[in-house]
């Protein structure tokens, strides 16, 4: 049976090179295949690092995934879990963006990564009320 919609979250660091235009630029081509490939998320940055919900068709959400892990403009993928959705987090969003407080991000990354190793948390509601908290912040 294939699941129709789904979030995956994921987290990563900057590559050392990342420049303020690099992050425009993720952002801006994000939200032009997302709104072609029926994908909505959020990207979340700061002190270095990304936390990244994307949401969609499995399929486009799958194919999306690999292109990012193959993005030379951040490293250390960590793929934190995949659910299947009912209904969309961040419906509005092609890929909204919450810049975050570098020790905020290091707080979230760490209960994330810890969030990795409780396999109930990471495949479920929790993983879900996970990706909604992600948004508390400015977004642009």
């Amino acid at each position: 049976m294939m699941i129709d919609l789904i979030a995956l979250l994921y987290l990563s660091s900057a590559a050392d090179s990342l420049t303020e235009g690099d992050l425009n630029d993720i952002l801006q081509s994000s939200r032009t295949n997302n709104r072609q490939n029926g994908i909505t998320g959020v990207l979340c940055s700061g002190g270095g690092h990304f936390i990244q919900v994307l949401e969609g068709p499995q399929r486009e959400v799958l194919k999306s995934y690999l292109c990012i892990l193959d993005d030379r403009r951040h490293k250390d993928c960590q793929l934190i879990g995949i659910t299947p959705l009912r209904n969309r987090v961040f419906k509005d969003w092609a890929m909204g963006h919450v810049d975050v407080a570098p020790e905020r991000m290091l707080e979230r990354r760490k209960s994330l990564i810890d969030c990795l190793y409780d396999q109930h948390a990471s495949n479920g509601p929790e993983l879900i009320q996970i990706m909604q908290s992600l948004i508390q912040g400015s977004t642009r």
